[in-house]
Order: structure tokens, then sequence, then C-alpha cells
């Protein structure tokens, strides 16, 4: 839904750029970790007006869903509420299209199918959150070193001049945040500030690698969140998960609602959860903005190599097999409590279903499908 967005105000009403600019940059952003398309914004504004302008962009195109987000968690007796019965299923059905609909993304070739496969049931049998990075790496020199196929040509233009600060900000952080967070993890209990900083650093970490956007997000902060730590019920991330397909901006705003409840589960009050709102909303675009700034000006000099390319894909392909660990990790989880056939099992394998082929048919925008959903949970009892 963003990118053909962009195309109508940006290209054809406003005409700031032309249709191959916005095509190029969003290819560019879409190898990148972190939310693609919140990067191809932030990197049409740093080519429109600079630094500043690409910030203004950024916060102009997240900071409405993350307010909604932020309500949303913030409101008890919403998340309470027994319209959002039909969640579960719903996102059990949106992260199994996902895999169905991203599959044929993955460049055709049997070792990349093979990676997609073998790293969605690894995810899903391995739950540590090192396999995520440590899975993206493999995939990556897997595919460049056995991989031969032919790539197409691409334009080469000037390249510009490279940034090293960005990239240095980047790692600084990463190390810093990362090692802090180790530390403060083991004594989380008796510091009041541990567990917000254990919230960023987690955070931070999967904003920094999330290749593949929103739904290689999910993934992660599934396993991260709900079945490595318990810091949400499956419940709770689902239910957040589903509303947020009915909310404007991207995908990664998702990480305000899970930071937030995760300060409730900590036992926090209100303005803690609040503070989990920031975290969530710094903490998951930071990576992400520093990387663009500086991997724009070196992508002009690197994506001519064919090895990086080659990996490129292969790295791509291990992302989607991470979406397929979400899918099977939040079906299974969902499903095996349904030891009975009755009517509120029949209710949702419908709900599944109907959210599945509504999805299929493309015709139906998902924010519909989502009040669709709550519709039903007001209509239907439990």
């Amino acid at each position: 839904m963003h990118i053909p967005q962009f195309k109508r105000r940006l290209v054809d009403k406003h005409r700031f750029f032309d249709q191959d600019t916005l095509k190029d940059v969003n290819a560019f952003c879409s190898l990148l970790p972190g939310p693609s398309t919140t990067q191809t914004i932030t990197v049409l504004g740093l080519k429109m007006g600079g630094p500043m302008l690409a910030l203004m962009s950024l916060v102009a195109w997240a900071l409405p869903g993350a307010i909604l987000m932020s309500i949303i968690a913030l409101s008890p007796k919403f998340l309470g509420a027994t319209h959002l019965q039909f969640m579960q299923p719903m996102v059990a059905a949106f992260l199994a299209y996902s895999v169905i609909s991203m599959a044929p993304w993955i460049r055709k070739s049997t070792l990349n199918y093979s990676i997609f496969i073998a790293f969605g049931i690894l995810g899903f049998l391995i739950n540590t959150p090192l396999l995520f990075p440590l899975g993206m790496v493999l995939a990556g020199i897997i595919s460049a070193r056995f991989n031969n196929y032919e790539l197409p040509m691409i334009a080469i233009s000037k390249p510009k001049p490279i940034k090293w600060r960005n990239l240095t900000a980047f790692g600084i952080i990463f190390m810093v945040v990362g090692g802090l967070g180790l530390l403060l993890n083991q004594n989380a209990e008796y510091l009041i500030l541990a567990q917000p900083f254990v919230l960023f650093e987690n955070t931070y970490r999967i904003g920094a690698l999330s290749f593949g956007g929103g739904n290689t997000l999910a993934a992660m902060s599934h396993e991260q969140y709900v079945v490595y730590h318990h810091r949400l019920t499956p419940q709770e991330f689902n239910n957040g998960l589903g509303l947020l397909q009915a909310l404007p901006g991207p995908n990664f705003n998702f990480m305000v609602y899970v930071n937030s409840m995760a300060m409730k589960s900590f036992g926090y009050n209100s303005f803690y959860q609040f503070v989990g709102c920031l975290i969530g909303l710094v903490a998951v675009f930071m990576p992400g903005t520093l990387m663009v700034f500086f991997a724009y000006p070196l992508w002009d000099r690197l994506q001519s190599h064919r090895s990086i390319r080659l990996a490129l894909d292969g790295i791509f392909a291990a992302a989607v097999g991470f979406i397929l660990t979400a899918a099977l990790l939040i079906n299974y989880y969902y499903w095996k409590q349904f030891t009975a056939l009755n009517q509120h099992t029949y209710l949702q394998f419908g709900v599944f279903a109907i959210t599945l082929t509504l999805l299929s048919t493309k015709r139906v925008p998902t924010p519909f499908i989502v009040l669709l959903m709550i519709l039903m949970g007001w209509l239907i009892p439990m």
C-alpha cells in the first residue's frame, strides 16, 4: 500500500521525483535491514533537502501511527474487550499469507529456496535470538559462494562521498547497548532502570537486523518478547499485530505497542508504559535511519559487485524463512489449545479461512478486514 501512495503523492501529484527515482530508491532500501518504506521516504527527503528534511520526513511518516498504537497500548479496557476475540486467528492468517505472497519474490534458485525452508524450520525448532543475525550472515555467505545464476544489468551512477560517521554511530550504539543490555539483563529485577534499557537494546537489535521489513520484525519480536522472555502473552501480541493492519504508517510502529505492553507486564505504571512507547519509537527506527545515511552513498559503489548481489539474494531468502518461522510459531501456539471440535473452534477456523480468502483476492484493503473481524467479535458472543 505504501509505495503506490508515494507514487500518487510525490510523483503524480507534486512531481517531486520521477517514477524511476522512486523505484530505484525503494529497491535499494529493500536490501537494507529496517523498515524499507520508512527508509524510502527518508532517502527521498535526503535527496531533496538534506539530512534535516530526511529526519522531518521520517517523523511525519511514523508519528501518526505511533500515536495511535500508544493510545491502544495505554487503553486496557479496549484491549480487554471481547470484540478482539477473533484477532488471533486473523493474525495467524496474515502471517500465513505473508509467506505465500513473499515466497515468489525469492530469486529462483534451488539454493535460495533451500535457504528459505531450512531457516524457516530451524527458527521454529531453535528458540534463540542469536539465530536471526547468525542466520542472515550465514545465508549471505552461502548464497555468494554457491549461487551461479545470471544477474540483470544495472545502471551505475557517479559515486557520492561516503559518510563513515553514520556507520560508526550505528556500530557504537549497537555494541554499547548490546553490552550493557546483556549485563543489566542479569539484574533487571533489582534495578528500576534496567528493564527500560534492556527493552531499548532488544528493540534496537531487532530494528538493526530485520531484513525483510515488518514481517521479519514480527517474527523476531514474537520470538524475543513472547517465546523467549515471556513479556507478552500470545493473545496480547496477536491483538496488537492485528490492530496494526488497520493503522496508517510503517509496520515497525508495532514496537511502540510491544514495549508499552512489556513495561506493563513488568508492573510499571502508566507513565513508564508511555516511556515504553517512546523506547519503541526511537530504538526501532534509529538503526535503519543511520544505516540509510551511511549506505546510500556506498550503494552507488557496490551495487555492481556480483558477490554482494548474490549475498543479498540469500539474505532475503533467509528473511522470508524467518517469516515462515513466525507463521509456524503463531499458528502452532494458537491452534494447539483447541483439543476438541465445538462451535468456538469452528468459528476460529472460519475466521482464519475468511481472512486468508480475502487477502488472496487482493480486493479488500487490510484495514477493512481488521474492522470486519472486530465487528464479528462484537456481534458474536463468546
